[in-house]
């Protein structure tokens, strides 16, 4: 099985955008935000805590390890990150001071990332 890695930053933005769709809803069912709820709420608690700096060095050089992932699981946090690429390009496009082709590519490396993972034959755990 692969083991799935997304950046600290990543991560938070994420969920924060199934917690957005969410109109900030508790988590009531069995899909990718109520698995990651706890562990969402747990890691913005520890981001708040900290300094600026060490803020940003977590955000971008942390990670956060996935070791067990359901289809239905990974099939959403696929969809996440493609409406991640999404909202850059738009934001690109718009000529927001937001709009950044870096994120872009960052977010669209991660979808193919996740995407080959996925369509590799050993992703599931087959014990």
């Amino acid at each position: 099985m692969h083991k799935i890695e997304l950046t600290v930053h990543e991560f938070m933005a994420v969920m924060g955008a199934l917690d957005e769709a969410r109109g900030g809803a508790a988590p009531t069912g069995d899909g990718l935000y109520d698995e990651w709820y706890m562990q969402w709420k747990a890691l913005d608690e520890r981001l708040e805590k900290l300094g600026p700096m060490d803020r940003a060095d977590m955000l971008f050089d942390g990670k956060v390890s996935i070791n067990a992932i359901a289809e239905n699981h990974f099939r959403e946090l696929i969809e996440a990150v493609k409406a991640q690429v999404a909202l850059h390009k738009s934001l690109i496009e718009a000529g927001d001071e937001d709009g950044d082709p870096d994120d872009l590519e960052i977010w669209e490396n991660r979808l193919a990332d996740l995407t080959a993972i996925h369509d590799s034959t050993d992703w599931l755990d087959q014990d």
